[in-house]
């Protein structure tokens, strides 16, 4: 290589490196400019999103299991929650009854966004906006031509909810529920009298089934004073629109189905519940 080659070549790449040095002035210069400007906006330091936990309330709990969760996954008070969600004129004007009501039923289960300066009012709003939204599509027209408002479809959603483990059952479990309120029956639904007990439990005794309740629709007729949980939209839509079935019993197959079996006949559900027992006797 001859000696004005060589001086080229060094002209050359002294070029280039003068090019790269200013391009990198050029970009610090220009982030140095944007952090200084962002720190200027947001009152004289770069603020960082704060981060949120995902909490999620499954459908068919009650106030205090929503606020146990509520407090075991993020900074929130249970008892604060518990404080909101009582009685009050705001579980009025929802249910549309005369008389102070709680939020149950209408703290809609979903997954919520806490951050850390969420506060126990705003949680229960967007519960709150949540069951607004979701059930605004809902029709209740069947339900108002048997005379029972949204706020009875509710309480019919929660027995559902609490009821029902397959699906296709909802609408069923509903029916019956309709066809037993137009006979003048008992509801005879025991996921009530758990209500009553103040927790849910497996096995009623003969004590439990006599408690002293308006929730204990073992005993007394109609539908209970206010819902037993907070049930999805597949429940409330399965309430407001039943199965059009005679059916007036059901009792649980315990054969590890989850299902039911349907009667229409006394004698009929008789036999069903033998059937039941035999299958928990086999281990179901």
């Amino acid at each position: 290589m001859s000696a004005r080659s060589r001086r080229a070549r060094r002209r050359s790449r002294g070029s280039r490196a003068w090019l790269v040095a200013l391009v990198v002035v050029i970009v610090v210069a220009s982030v140095a400019w944007l952090v200084h400007h962002r720190s200027n906006a947001s009152g004289g330091s770069a603020q960082a999103t704060p981060t949120s936990v995902n909490v999620t309330f499954p459908e068919g709990l009650r106030r205090e299991q929503i606020a146990s969760i509520l407090a075991a996954k993020t900074h929130l008070s249970a008892s604060r929650y518990l404080a909101l969600t009582a009685s009050g004129g705001e579980g009025e004007v929802l249910s549309g009854q005369k008389a102070p009501r709680s939020l149950e039923g209408f703290l809609f289960p979903a997954t919520y966004p806490i951050y850390p300066t969420t506060t126990v009012s705003e949680v229960i709003n967007a519960q709150l906006t949540a069951y607004r939204n979701y059930t605004a599509t809902v029709n209740y027209r069947y339900a108002e031509s048997k005379n029972l408002s949204p706020y009875d479809v509710l309480i019919i959603a929660s027995m559902v909810e609490r009821e029902v483990a397959v699906p296709s059952e909802r609408a069923l479990v509903a029916g019956v529920i309709y066809n037993r309120l137009r006979l003048g029956m008992t509801l005879g639904i025991d996921s009530t009298v758990q209500y009553a007990l103040g927790y849910w439990k497996t096995n009623l005794t003969a004590s439990d089934l006599q408690i002293d309740s308006p929730y204990n629709t073992r005993r007394f007729y109609g539908l209970p004073p206010g819902p037993i949980c907070n049930p999805g939209l597949a429940s409330i839509e399965a309430a407001a629109n039943p199965a059009h079935v005679p059916y007036l019993y059901y009792v649980a197959r315990s054969d590890g189905s989850d299902g039911h079996y349907f009667a229409t006949t006394l004698p009929q559900f008789n036999v069903d519940v033998a059937k039941s027992d035999a299958n928990l006797a086999r281990g179901g």
